[in-house]
């Protein structure tokens, strides 16, 4: 890549506030490089590496455009939003303003269907034949196309993947399966983030998963707080659940279940209650400094832990049934497959781990999907099915860490 001389002025990057960067609470570590300084609680980038960067990204952009390639421009925040729509018009790219929708750059069948729709609808309402259909038609009709055209206005005419640019602070490459898309990042994105001691907490997943908690920990105070001889609907209801996880675990561990009872239950109604509330709480009118809110079993990170805590529990069985003995099983019935039966432990977390998140998040993309393309009725059936499969997630995940640790101590595979 040739390098060119870009004039990048100091002052006028100091004018626009270039400099001042995110509260000293809120801050990646990973930023530690760029920062210069710190005054009254906000960290100050170094505008010297700034500007070598966005040289290096202008250098990066001409050599692209003079091949004749494709720009999307994305800044979805409220404030970069006007500017991002006149930056894009100006320099005749595409851009995106508003929401990202799911699937917009790693499924483009789905984003290209959607395009059509809308091309189809402007026809549709230029030629006038909105205007000449039945008033309930026309109106559902028009509310599609000023969805649409919210959404994919600013990549009405974009036929195939383009580079694409948002206004965030490195440059990276993103590798699909058979195709190399090149973002450009100018600034900086960050997940909201507390510092607690020494520690740099991923608040969003901590908020969310604490209200998880407190509605499992106040239901269950609300109906054992006071137990009737003749049971009520409540207390019916919580002794059906336990009675239910005492044979899911019984059925896969065996005799020497009932230890394990509270775990197992403690993983099904954790992340139950996580993947409804993804469906049922409104996680996204709750406004953060930055990042949103989501089910905790929506970040990959809440997952990986649950299946880490399932691999504890599994190697605790089994030491504490067979102690160093338990090793042993990695090399039956022949030495040679030790490499293969390591392996075997390692994928059980990761297995856990993807299909939980995989799934949830494949949900969610759902649909958002339909709601892109159809009125907002007739995505509800589908809402409903994806409360059955969240159910079915958290019993799969429990059933599978029972049959783990039911393994670990028989000793057999």
């Amino acid at each position: 890549m040739t390098r060119r001389y870009w004039n990048i002025n100091l002052e006028e990057m100091m004018q626009a506030g270039v400099h001042f960067g995110h509260g000293t609470r809120k801050w990646n570590p990973r930023m530690a490089p760029y920062i210069s300084a710190k005054r009254k609680g906000i960290h100050i980038t170094n505008l010297t590496r700034t500007a070598r960067f966005l040289s290096e990204a202008c250098d990066l952009v001409f050599d692209v455009a003079s091949r004749g390639k494709q720009f999307l421009i994305v800044g979805t925040k409220n404030k970069a939003a006007d500017s991002v729509a006149r930056a894009a018009i100006k320099a005749r790219c595409h851009y995106v303003n508003k929401k990202w929708l799911g699937g917009m750059s790693t499924n483009w069948s789905t984003t290209e269907m959607r395009l059509h729709k809308f091309r189809d609808l402007r026809t549709e309402q230029k030629t006038g034949r909105l205007n000449r259909l039945p008033k309930r038609d026309a109106a559902m009709l028009k509310r599609q196309l000023s969805h649409l055209q919210t959404y994919l206005g600013g990549i009405k005419y974009m036929t195939g993947y383009p580079i694409l640019g948002q206004y965030e602070c490195s440059i990276m490459f993103h590798q699909h399966t058979k195709r190399v898309i090149r973002y450009i990042w100018c600034g900086s994105r960050q997940h909201f983030y507390w510092q607690i001691g020494g520690f740099q907490v991923h608040a969003q997943v901590l908020i969310t998963s604490w209200v998880v908690i407190a509605i499992l920990l106040g239901s269950a105070t609300l109906v054992v707080r006071n137990p009737q001889t003749i049971p009520t609907d409540g207390q019916n209801f919580f002794e059906y659940v336990l009675e239910f996880i005492r044979d899911v675990s019984k059925t896969q561990i065996g005799e020497e279940y009932g230890s394990w009872v509270p775990f197992i239950g403690t993983m099904f109604l954790f992340i139950f209650v996580s993947n409804w509330s993804g469906a049922l709480l409104p996680w996204k009118i709750i406004q953060l400094p930055h990042g949103e809110l989501a089910a905790p079993t929506n970040d990959i990170n809440t997952t990986v832990a649950l299946a880490l805590l399932t691999s504890v529990a599994y190697f605790y069985a089994g030491l504490t049934k067979k102690g160093l003995g338990y090793f042993g099983k990695y090399i039956q019935p022949t030495p040679i497959l030790l490499p293969i039966n390591i392996l075997e432990d390692f994928t059980k977390p990761l297995s856990l781990s993807f299909r939980l998140f995989g799934n949830i998040l494949a949900d969610e993309l759902v649909v958002v999907v339909l709601v892109s393309l159809v009125p907002s009725i007739v995505p509800i059936p589908v809402m409903f099915l994806g409360l059955f499969t969240s159910g079915i997630q958290a019993l799969i995940f429990a059933t599978l860490a029972a049959a783990y640790i039911g393994e670990s101590m028989e000793g057999h595979h």
